[in-house]
């Protein structure tokens, strides 16, 4: 992925402002948000984690320091948080320590969903054949049975945004074991 296609996801992102979702029970707006830059240092980044970012969350993280996805504005219930580099720094140890049975050597957390606790995970581990695959961490669930999203994160937000914020892989039916 190249740094003119994170370009067009955001200007998708910056196009897409708020939406009504009639498909659920209770429709409910949402809203996506790209944040402001903040300055960040990938040799920093990388050597405190010890893991390879992909090119494409560099190429994000040069543009925003986060995106806001579906986010219900109403009751704060829906939507994906994919967080800044310094907030992945904040998160990411805590959040593993929680579950380090089912967390591997190049897992980056980079996100949360709202009102399920369900973990965006990137792939970071240049040397193994997941590198840069997207999987959704279950709260409950072992390993075993996250979802693989996507081979790439900028398939995982092409096909994210195409879905208006729902929860395409759980139709896939592809666990990552």
């Amino acid at each position: 992925m190249n740094e003119q296609d994170i370009e067009k996801l955001i200007h998708t992102i910056e196009s897409i402002g708020v939406v009504d979702s009639p498909d659920v029970s209770i429709p409910m707006s949402m809203h996506c948000q790209v944040l402001p830059p903040q300055p960040w240092d990938k040799k920093a980044f990388e050597e405190s984690l010890g893991i390879t970012l992909p090119s494409a969350i560099i190429h994000l993280w040069d543009k925003t320091s986060g995106l806001r996805l579906f986010e219900d504005i109403t009751y704060g219930q829906w939507g994906l948080i994919f967080w800044s580099a310094n907030q992945v720094i904040t998160e990411q140890e805590k959040r593993i320590a929680q579950r380090k049975e089912d967390f591997y050597p190049g897992d980056l957390i980079v996100g949360e969903f709202l009102g399920d606790a369900d973990l965006l995970v990137l792939r970071c581990d240049p040397t193994s054949p997941d590198f840069s695959n997207v999987i959704i961490a279950l709260p409950l669930d072992s390993r075993e049975e996250w979802y693989l999203a996507a081979n790439s994160l900028e398939s995982f937000l092409s096909k994210f945004l195409a879905a208006k914020g729902d929860k395409f892989w759980e139709n896939q039916s592809q666990l990552t074991a």
